[in-house]
């Protein structure tokens, strides 16, 4: 069985006039379904040669260490006593630029701890964007920072056509309205814009971490060269010498300054860690002109209004009222005026984002408890196959905290233009539900029902035409936890439910059933199973989850 699929995206293809597609990423590799029957079109990148050796087109550059480079991994290859995976070291109290910030978090005692994570030659897909044309999909990749441009042939199959690394993790991708630019917000608080169909062009190479005018290190007073204070005499572990050591022979060397081989811009950027991007165009007065911004929220508790391309530089506004940190935003297509923002807080907050002013506060932590304790009292009753870990719920200070990892929007369709009203899905990190919130004709928005799900939510992805949405589920852990192992046995990847304007409610969706059975058949089928590269638990647990890390801890009562 394939491991969950942790990027779910559903690819229209009505101008093209062919079959819609569905694209799930399970580890590295995308998949193409067709959206109708679930039939397996085509996986990327293909078994027929080496997997390392199809997902870059340079073989030269795929990273050992996390950072592409330019020795041959045949090198590798040939020493059988070199270990499976080695670490570069850096400078005593940094981190290595292979090393994301999803992944140097702080334990429960405020210390610093490193996950293994993946192997960087063997990349895992952490978000797929695709325009509305349906001929191309944006891919990124986490452990080699790369953005990758993929089209999509007649036959449902993708073709890499161009592959970009960052400085930087990416943690957010969006398209602008017009689709030619990528926006690409990373981890450490920068956005980027880059030509969608952008290569690499050696003749114009930039710096990435500066833009053009600034002042480099190494102009102007030259610093005074840096003398550990610790000695030989004061360090006495054999780890603390290597250290020194390393700090002695590096300390005073001059860092190269990394460069991007390819078209870019940098827009702008926070002091903190950078947690999601939106971005909006708005009509202007008499619909003669329009006007773009750019919507950029962190882990400390901000939410920026910038202006869109070209003057990103320029900050409309702020909207500041959560206290912990944010992890979602989300534009309803039918009111981009409005802004839903959701992070670590029990809470989510409805903006009037151009005034930065809240309209609304809705309550999230008080339907997620709900859900917890029916998960804990009532699993059986719920008519769905799960292998329910209940202990530590039996009062109020054990249910624990929020953490919303997605929100998606779904216009309905049977009320007119004028008057739009839709759905808002949120997601909670490690729980099997989707909570659906209901708007009103005064542009507010009201909790309607959870849905309860087989297995935790991964990711959403909406069928307009079919009112109806379609999930994936962690299938490998436990509901309700984010590290505890299953017990054997067989759970569906995906799920979906649709929403029935007669009845108001949404209900598990008939209509997509063939396509749902469809994609499950293939996740369990032995050809999958065959290529499927096994996952540490630890590394898969990582992937699917990281959200409650971007909590500060030490601020708890």
């Amino acid at each position: 069985m394939l491991d969950p699929f942790q990027c779910l995206l559903y690819c229209s293809q009505h101008d093209l006039k062919k079959h819609d597609l569905i694209l799930a990423a399970s580890g590295s590799r995308i998949y193409s379904f067709n959206a109708s029957s679930g039939a397996l079109l085509s996986r990327w990148p293909s078994t027929t040669a080496s997997h390392t050796e199809l997902l870059y087109k340079d073989v030269s550059l795929a990273p050992s260490t996390g950072e592409y480079s330019g020795h041959d991994i045949q090198q590798e290859e040939d020493e059988p006593e070199r270990p499976e995976k080695r670490r570069k070291l850096s400078s005593a109290g940094q981190c290595s630029d292979s090393t994301s910030a999803e992944i140097v978090v702080e334990d429960g005692r405020g210390r610093n701890s490193r996950s293994k994570g993946r192997d960087p030659s063997d990349p895992a897909v952490i978000k797929l964007v695709a325009p509305s044309s349906g001929r191309h999909i944006v891919a990124v990749t986490g452990e080699d920072k790369c953005l990758r441009v993929l089209s999509i042939r007649e036959d449902g199959s993708l073709e890499q056509i161009s592959e970009r690394h960052m400085p930087k993790r990416p943690c957010s991708v969006v398209l602008t309205s017009d689709e030619s630019t990528i926006l690409c917000a990373d981890k450490f608080g920068d956005v980027y814009a880059l030509p969608l169909f952008g290569k690499s062009d050696p003749g114009k190479l930039k710096t990435a971490d500066a833009p053009e005018g600034s002042i480099r290190e190494d102009q102007g007073t030259p610093k005074r060269p840096f003398t550990p204070a610790a000695t030989s005499l004061t360090v006495h572990t054999k780890r603390n010498q290597q250290a020194l050591k390393n700090q002695q022979n590096s300390s005073n060397k001059t860092a190269e300054r990394k460069v991007l081989g390819f078209e870019h811009q940098l827009l702008l950027g926070h002091v903190s860690l950078l947690t999601d991007l939106a971005y909006v165009t708005l009509e202007g007065p008499g619909q003669s002109r329009h006007r773009s911004y750019i919507l950029t929220a962190d882990r400390d508790e901000h939410i920026r209004v910038s202006r869109g391309l070209p003057q990103a530089h320029i900050i409309e506004s702020y909207c500041l009222g959560h206290t912990e940190f944010l992890s979602r935003l989300c534009v309803p297509s039918w009111d981009q005026e409005l802004l839903i923002s959701g992070g670590g807080d029990d809470y989510l907050l409805v903006w009037d984002w151009q005034s930065g002013t809240i309209r609304q506060k809705l309550d999230f932590k008080g339907p997620v408890d709900a859900f917890r304790r029916d998960f804990s009292a009532n699993a059986a009753n719920r008519g769905t196959i799960v292998e329910s870990n209940t202990e530590g719920f039996d009062n109020e200070d054990a249910l624990g905290k929020v953490a919303v990892s997605g929100m998606w929007t779904m216009q309905t369709l049977n009320t007119s233009e004028d008057k739009a009203n839709g759905e808002l899905i949120v997601s909670c990190e490690g729980i099997p539900a989707l909570f659906v919130y209901s708007t009103t004709t005064s542009r507010s928005f009201q909790f309607r029902q959870h849905l309860g799900l087989e297995g935790n939510i991964l990711d959403v992805t909406v069928l307009r035409e079919e009112q109806a949405i379609l999930y994936s589920m962690d299938n490998v852990h436990r509901p309700l936890t984010t590290n505890v192992v299953a017990d054997s046995g067989v759970r569906p990847a995906v799920g979906s439910f649709s929403y029935s304007g007669e009845a108001d409610t949404w209900t598990k969706a008939k209509k997509l059933q063939d396509t749902v059975e469809g994609i499950n058949q293939c996740a369990f089928s032995q050809v999958l199973s065959e290529e499927r590269v096994d996952s540490k638990p630890a590394a898969l647990s990582e992937l699917l989850y990281g959200i409650e890390h971007l909590r500060k801890r030490g601020q708890e009562d």
